[in-house]
């Protein structure tokens, strides 16, 4: 029992740092733009289909494919703030419930035409393999991940605290009037964060791909798996956003160690339950 539940522990800990990364681009459109993006799990969903087609096509490693989906999806995420949620800004909050649904639903068909229906993986990655200690094992492809997410995190919290991008950023966030006056572009700085909250799914999709396979409906539980991290970290905090991706990840270990694989999302979805209402802010947020 006690073996059990150390290595449903370690494995947890692994996912949650995966599962931080994720939320990571969602907590940031959200925190900065106050925009609620429906589509984020998808964007997620067709990043892990462009590291499958850029992996096949080019005979690279999952781990390598960020050098080119990472680019596509800042492209990709500046288009769609352009064309789609900068029309809706300023509009009735309905507006963007309907655009980014809608989104999700062209992203989600979009797949379905060009990969298809059947689930998509790579065959290989240099990252497999697995590494024993004791009574304990540690999947290889999750370390790495685990450890590339870390790392991503505190790039990213360097570029918001030492970059004066990253400081307009938290001022449109904090007061975008304020911002405005002090000669942040309000365009451009909610174009730049969309672009980068888009592109860092590319990251997590890679690191994803490098263990598991993707379907046109995957994106439905990155989607609800970003927005429970994020609800329970609240907003205004990486560290968090790393301790909230760890609870999740503990839980849904520990829920198919010792119960059923098939209760999962209940145990995931009873402690967010639980955190809004003894805490609406969440876990860690300042606001």
């Amino acid at each position: 029992m006690i073996e059990t539940t150390v290595q449903a522990i370690i494995t947890g800990v692994m996912m949650g740092a995966i599962y931080a990364l994720i939320a990571l681009g969602l907590s940031i459109i959200f925190g900065v733009m106050n925009v609620v993006n429906f589509a984020h799990g998808d964007f997620v969903m067709f990043s892990m289909y462009l590291t499958f087609t850029i992996g096949t096509l080019l005979v690279w490693d999952s781990v390598q494919t960020p050098l080119l989906t990472v680019p596509i999806m800042f492209v990709f995420g500046l288009l769609i703030y352009y064309l789609i949620i900068d029309r809706t800004l300023g509009q009735f909050w309905v507006m963007q419930f309907a655009a980014t649904v809608g989104l999700q639903i062209l992203m989600r068909s979009a797949a379905l035409i060009i990969w298809k229906g059947q689930p998509r993986a790579l065959q290989y990655s240099i990252i497999q393999g697995s590494i024993h200690i004791g009574p304990f094992t540690i999947l290889t492809s999750r370390l790495v991940a685990a450890a590339v997410s870390l790392i991503v995190i505190g790039g990213m919290a360097l570029f918001l605290n030492k970059t004066w991008a990253g400081a307009a950023m938290r001022a449109a966030s904090d007061d975008l009037g304020a911002a405005s006056l002090m000669g942040v572009n309000r365009r451009r700085t909610y174009g730049l964060t969309f672009a980068i909250g888009s592109s860092l799914t590319a990251v997590a999709a890679a690191l994803l791909m490098s263990f598991q396979q993707i379907d046109p409906t995957g994106g439905m539980r990155f989607g609800l798996l970003s927005w429970c991290v994020l609800a329970l970290a609240g907003l205004g905090s990486l560290p968090g956003l790393l301790a909230a991706g760890i609870i999740v990840g503990i839980t849904e270990s520990l829920a198919v160690s010792f119960y059923d694989p098939r209760i999962r999302p209940l145990a995931i979805y009873a402690i967010f339950i639980l955190v809004l209402w003894l805490r609406p802010k969440g876990l860690f947020g300042r606001r």
